[in-house]
């Protein structure tokens, strides 16, 4: 039996809404230590305000809007509110110096690009070499520069209503999104990404983890990653479970945040968990709700049974690529 049927990103976020309605989707943190929450039906309203603020700019299905941010609100918006309206996200590392930013919107044929002050001057240099299709740049921050074609998302977001204005037909084969690997051994290359895709992902990972609509998934991974947006968001979603997403990681706010949020499912890289091992032994080490703790990449058999022990924890290891879309998860 197929499970997703014909319900794709849209169909999804309304459905969302209308069963879990004013219970807790998603709470991020910023490394200022501000924190936005939205309920099912508060951020599914965000998402077609984004949606419209797109179709007012001449975004259309199909048309492709790149994203060059870190972890916050904006990216689920933009995310989302693509997918409803059929365009295509491009989501860009933020790690990524100018070339490898140009060449990804020359590839990719980006129209339009929603990115913050910090990232702002790469991009005006890209546009004044003239080498890409950007005709328009969105800026999450409060103040705008004195620029042509630089407009205030959060402002142009404001002013939109929070029912959709613009929902051509949508199958599942659409093209959702195109995600660039991390190009380890030549230039990064565009990964097609369906609103299938994005679904299967979704169920097939809170399966993996048996994820319940009480749960709540905390991740500081990044949210241009496959891994933040299948392994973590669509499967919390999925399960109408609550998603904490943490701008920045920090070894000393870390586990207080997952103990904070009441966290029952989180994940680590090898560098987290070496990070979080340094920290002075707190008494309240254990005093945590989380069930699992995914980690990906390589940790020795010593340092696994030192976390476990100290933290009260089960490990589970994962493997995935960006091509694959989901991972595969194993016992340690």
């Amino acid at each position: 039996m197929d499970i997703i049927g014909g319900q794709h990103l849209r169909q999804m976020w309304d459905d969302l809404a209308d069963v879990y309605g004013h219970k807790t989707a998603l709470i991020c943190e910023s490394s200022g230590g501000v924190v936005n929450r939205y309920s099912y039906l508060e951020l599914n309203q965000e998402i077609n305000r984004t949606a419209n603020l797109f179709y007012t700019l001449g975004i259309r299905k199909g048309d492709k809007v790149a994203l060059h941010l870190d972890n916050c609100p904006e990216f689920i918006f933009c995310w989302f509110g693509l997918a409803k309206i059929g365009a295509i996200m491009v989501p860009i590392n933020a790690r990524l110096l100018r070339e490898e930013s140009a060449w990804i919107l020359q590839n990719s044929q980006a129209c339009l690009l929603v990115t913050s002050a910090q990232f702002y001057p790469m991009y005006q240099q890209i546009q004044q070499e003239d080498a890409t299709q950007l005709r328009h740049i969105c800026l999450t921050d409060v103040a705008l520069p004195a620029d042509d074609g630089v407009s205030s998302f959060t402002q142009l977001k404001n002013q939109q209503p929070a029912t959709l204005c613009y929902a051509p037909p949508l199958l599942t084969d659409d093209t959702a999104e195109i995600l660039f690997t991390s190009g380890t051994t030549s230039r990064p290359k565009g990964v097609v990404i369906t609103h299938y895709n994005l679904r299967f992902a979704g169920y097939y990972s809170a399966w993996q983890c048996a994820l319940r609509d009480d749960d709540v998934y905390l991740t500081v991974m990044p949210a241009f990653h496959i891994d933040c947006q299948c392994t973590a968001a669509m499967a919390a979603f999925s399960a109408g479970a609550t998603f904490v997403l943490v701008e920045k990681y920090s070894a000393r706010a870390f586990w207080g945040q997952v103990q904070k949020y009441r966290a029952t499912i989180t994940e680590c890289i090898p560098m987290m968990i070496r990070t979080l091992m340094v920290q002075p032994p707190s008494a309240n080490d254990r005093q945590h709700r989380l069930r699992e703790v995914m980690f990906y990449l390589n940790l020795s058999e010593q340092e696994k049974d030192a976390f476990c022990e100290r933290f009260g924890v089960r490990l589970l290891t994962s493997y995935g690529m960006t091509e694959t879309i989901v991972g595969i998860i194993g016992d340690r």
